[in-house]
């Protein structure tokens, strides 16, 4: 527009001075000229004000492209940003989450422990309880079996002292028998005029000697059977003792294995 305002002042000054020298028909030929000039003066003043129009609306287009890029970017800054808080969050709820299941793990591991070692505590308990049972049985058991043990050893010495009682009363007749044979013989003899030194005399009183000791013997040997019957009775009940003990051992070593293991 300001290129073209001084060409068209020099269009105008150039027909003016045409005119001041000039006819009527030079006037109109100059007054055309004029009009021509204000005619290509008009349209270099639209040509500019459509290329300044033209102009501001490409910078208009170039700012609202330049806001709406801007705009954009920041859209973009904001999501980005947005996306970022968001995957922060989620890692730290995931964070916190994986903390809370460890935590929870760990309480679940101590529970367990405390629960096996309870379990564990319980059953040694129990198979203390239950061996202290049988332990007991067992004593209760070798106690009354000593019990028994001493009463039949106290009353088999009674019966012993007995027999040798009875042995020694035995003994003690016998000789009385055998002297008060001896004498009623050697007054026999002696009546009959027979000394206890004549062949005769001797054998009767050897006879008398030998029978009473053959009763000695006897009765010794009975004697002696009678002490080794109530010897065996005591030996016996000491071991079928010792058999119940076993037995009962042997049963509770097995009630314990099936029961515990």
């Amino acid at each position: 527009m300001t290129t073209a305002l001084p060409l068209a002042n020099s269009v105008v000054g150039t027909v003016r001075s045409a005119n001041a020298g000039q006819s009527g028909a030079a006037a109109q030929q100059a007054a055309a000229q004029q009009a021509a000039a204000e005619l290509e003066y008009k349209r270099q003043q639209d040509a500019a004000q459509a290329a300044a129009a033209q102009a501001a609306l490409e910078q208009k287009y170039r700012e609202e492209a330049a806001a709406a890029e801007r705009n954009a970017q920041a859209a973009a800054a904001a999501r980005l940003q947005q996306a970022q808080l968001e995957a922060e969050a989620q890692a730290r709820q995931w964070a916190h989450d994986a903390e809370l299941r460890q935590q929870e793990q760990e309480l679940q591991r101590r529970r367990d422990e405390a629960a096996a070692a309870a379990a564990a505590a319980a059953r040694a308990r129990e198979m203390d309880d239950f061996r202290s049972a049988q332990e007991q049985t067992l004593a209760q058991l070798r106690a009354s079996q000593e019990q028994a043990v001493r009463a039949k050893e106290t009353d088999a010495q009674t019966q012993l002292a007995q027999l040798t009682a009875a042995a020694d009363a035995a003994e003690q007749r016998r000789l009385a028998a055998l002297r008060q044979a001896v004498s009623k013989t050697r007054a026999g003899l002696g009546a009959r005029g027979v000394i206890a030194q004549d062949g005769s005399g001797e054998a009767i009183l050897l006879g008398l000697t030998n029978s009473s000791d053959t009763e000695r013997k006897d009765a010794q040997a009975t004697d002696q059977l009678k002490r080794a019957a109530i010897q065996q009775s005591l030996d016996e009940a000491k071991r079928r003792n010792l058999l119940e003990l076993s037995q009962l051992a042997d049963r509770q070593r097995l009630e314990y294995m099936s029961k515990f293991f």
